[in-house]
Parts: C-alpha cells; structure tokens; sequence
C-alpha cells in the first residue's frame, strides 16, 4: 500500500493534486494507494509519519510554513519523499534544506506532475529493493525505464525514471555518465581506452566521443583517491 499526504490550506487545490495522483497511479492497476489529505500542519504533525511514503507539501500552512512543518517531519522520518507545491519560489532554497525531492510552482503542476511523481516511485522502489551502492555496475536507460546491471547477475531491477534523475540522487563522486544510455560506477570502471569502456565481469560499454576525456580523468581522480 501506497500511503499520500496532500497538505495545503487550499481545498480546491487538493481536489486537484489528488485526481492528478489517481489518475497517474491508476496507469498501473496492481498498485493498491491512499490519500490522506490535512489543511494545516498541526494536524498533520500529530500522525503517526512511519507508514508515509509521499508527502505533497504547501509552503503558507496558516500558523507555520511548510519548510517548518517539513523540518520537524523529518526529525521523525527520513524515508518518505517530500514535494513541495506553492506559488511562492522564493522558498524554493529552503526546501532542499529538508530533503525535498522537487520543488513545484503551483501554476506549473500540469508541466511537472508525472516527471516527480516517477521519480519518487523509482526513489521508493531503489529504497525498498536495499540496493548498496556497490552492487551496481552500471545503468541503462531504456524508454521510460532504468535497467540496473548488478554484481549479482541472477538479480534484475528495472525503475521508472531517467538516468538524468538516477544521476542526480546518487553520489556524483561514485558515477559518471559514459553516453546517453549508460552510467557507470566508477568502482567497476577498469579502464577507458579507444572510446569504450571496460567494467568488470568482462562488460564493455561504448563512450560518447564528447564525454571520453571528462571520463578518462573521472576514473583517474577516482583510483588516486582510493
């Protein structure tokens, strides 16, 4: 089960982002959701947050922001994805000071919706699978799909999301992007020769003549750092 909270003072606002979330979760029928919807932090704060998994989160919450309304859920859970949807932008500094996966314009939630939403499902999924860091040899993006290629080869994991939004939540110093369709840990990157890419268990890999030289000194950084 899938557990949402919408929190804003506006009703007609979360009428709108909970159809956006059915209509999206809906893509996929074996996926069982609520939705549990607050107008204002106080009561919000009072739940129990450990079974939360998504929080769509405003910014003016009558007595409190929803950056402080954020920074004390956080002190109770780190697990749940945090959205923040306001008309204000100015805020948008603070809320990646409490973990926010994405920082929506009200007026712009048709433009953004979808994109965070599979982008907090892949982060959940990553999550739940407890996949270390160092299991992962490399990943392929593949439609709307990341292929993960594991050092335990009988293991497939594929997640809904880009590489590009892989690439932004894992350890930039661990990663570096090789081509378009492939982004590699440097721990299993051996070596980079005549634009292909060398990894253990015997994989090659092509790279982007453009991004051959920024790979090349990723790998050698890496190694003397180890």
């Amino acid at each position: 089960m899938l557990n949402i909270v919408v929190c804003d003072v506006d009703n007609k606002f979360l009428d709108t982002l909970e159809e956006k979330i059915k209509d999206y979760l809906s893509r996929n029928p074996n996926l069982k959701f609520q939705t549990l919807r607050f107008l204002n932090a106080e009561s919000l704060l009072e739940k129990d947050i450990s079974d939360i998994d998504i929080i769509f989160m405003g910014v003016q919450l009558q007595t409190m922001t929803g950056i402080d309304a954020a920074t004390i859920l956080r002190q109770k859970s780190e697990h749940f994805i945090l959205i923040f949807v306001s008309n204000f932008i100015e805020y948008a500094p603070l809320g990646y000071q409490v973990n926010a996966s994405r920082y929506i314009i009200k007026d712009q939630l048709e433009q953004f919706f979808a994109e965070a939403m599979t982008t907090a499902l892949s982060e959940l999924e990553l999550h739940s699978n407890k996949i270390n860091i160092d299991e992962i040899i490399y990943m392929e993006s593949n439609l709307h799909k990341v292929h993960f290629k594991l050092t335990n080869s009988d293991r497939s994991l594929y997640l809904y999301g880009t590489l590009n939004g892989m690439q932004n939540k894992l350890a930039q110093d661990h990663f570096v992007r090789i081509h378009q369709s492939y982004l590699v840990n440097l721990k299993h990157l051996i070596n980079a020769k005549n634009y292909k890419a060398t990894l253990t268990q015997g994989i090659e890999l092509p790279i982007s003549q453009n991004l051959f030289s920024k790979v090349k000194q990723r790998l050698l950084t890496y190694k003397t750092s180890i």
